[in-house]
């Protein structure tokens, strides 16, 4: 994929006020979420990934009409902007093929933003956008350098609650908490044994890690992960305790990508994940799972990574699910309820266009992005 080539022996702050980005990087990964601003009853959609060069991007997407109702027309959600996050060179910078995990919370009346990556001193960092200013911060955390991420919520008003979830240096998946009226995160339960040789039941290391909940108002969580022989196991905690069960795939391609998602106000789950020809995959739940088929007959790129959001039109949710098509471009699946289908084919996601984010001189557009500008074939857009 063409990208516009750096000199990295500019001064960036001698450029004057933009900083250019760059094409997507190969494999990135990928994490989605929905915002719903529901004082001015409007939606949008943010994806993050990764570029070439190792910063994470922002991209929101919104409805042209700004409404929680289903747009009508084709193509009716529309790049807003895209955010350069994590520069390298900076105690910011994140470790490249970093995992990503998000999730919102609505609990000051606005909806707040939390992105979670892993830096390149394998610790993890938090991102958190409230009320227009944004925060980074690590969370001392220190992570297996190939570990996923993944992050749920539950609790609504001011009683919201993250779970936090990783692989630590020797395998083990770990589990963080934080209250977020508290705001301190504390350690949570160790959710499965180390990395064992003689275990096929054992995490494999670098298992790509994916949690839901059940239930919105207390934990139900369901997580996701792969064994040292291939297979795709839950984690199931209602109660008290974790318990651990497979859920019919006995065999998967080694570190595929798994994403998993609640709609329909959690009385449905779907489990996603990538096969030996690069086709993704469905398992559904409906009180108990079902089988495993492919969702459509087009491939992801090879190594390709995958996230899902749903969002919650008016009657009816639909998922996107976002991953890297075989042009290295960022593609885009939806699934319908009227349907129960998944759209003809995957749509590109407008990633490849330069974007120039605007900030007075000698700022960092991380964080002090004033007014983007997105260009496109020389113009401003």
């Amino acid at each position: 994929m063409p990208f516009e080539a750096r000199d990295d022996n500019v001064d960036p702050d001698a450029i004057g006020n933009y900083y250019h980005d760059d094409g997507l990087l190969w494999q990135t990964n990928y994490a989605a979420v929905e915002v719903f601003d529901y004082p001015h009853a409007t939606m949008h959609m943010k994806i993050f990934c990764q570029s070439y060069w190792g910063e994470l991007h922002d991209l929101t997407f919104s409805s042209k009409r700004g409404s929680t109702k289903e747009p009508e027309e084709e193509n009716a959600w529309e790049t807003k902007f895209r955010q350069s996050l994590a520069r390298p060179g900076t105690d910011e910078a994140a470790m490249m093929h970093t995992p990503l995990a998000a999730v919102v919370r609505y609990d000051t009346g606005n909806p707040t933003t939390h992105l979670f990556y892993i830096s390149t001193g394998f610790k993890i960092r938090e991102v958190v956008w409230k009320n227009g200013s944004q925060t980074n911060d690590c969370l001392g955390i220190t992570v297996c350098p190939t570990s996923s991420l993944a992050v749920t919520k539950w609790g609504a008003g001011s009683q919201t609650h993250f779970r936090l979830y990783y692989q630590s240096k020797a395998g083990t998946i770990e589990e963080h908490c934080l209250d977020c009226n508290a705001g301190t995160w504390t350690k949570g339960a160790t959710l499965s044994g180390p990395v064992s040789a003689y275990d096929n039941d054992s995490p494999l290391r670098g298992t790509s890690l994916t949690f839901i909940n059940l239930s919105q108002d207390k934990p139900e969580l369901r997580g996701f992960f792969q064994t040292a022989k291939g297979s795709i196991q839950e984690f199931t905690y209602k109660g008290t305790k974790w318990s651990t069960s497979p859920i019919g795939i006995e065999a998967a391609p080694f570190r595929t990508p798994l994403a998993a998602i609640t709609v329909e106000k959690n009385k449905r789950a779907a489990l996603y994940y990538v096969d030996a020809y690069n086709r993704v995959n469905e398992v559904r739940w409906e009180g108990d799972w079902e089988g495993s088929e492919r969702i459509d007959g087009d491939s992801v790129a090879p190594g390709a990574r995958l996230a899902v959001a749903s969002l919650k039109y008016i009657g009816h949710d639909k998922i996107h699910m976002f991953s890297s098509g075989l042009v290295n471009v960022i593609t885009q699946r939806v699934w319908t309820r009227e349907d129960g289908t998944w759209g003809d084919r995957p749509t590109i996601v407008d990633f490849e266009a330069p974007v120039q984010v605007e900030v007075d001189p000698g700022l960092d557009p991380a964080v002090h992005v004033r007014n983007p500008i997105i260009i496109r074939g020389g113009r401003r857009v």
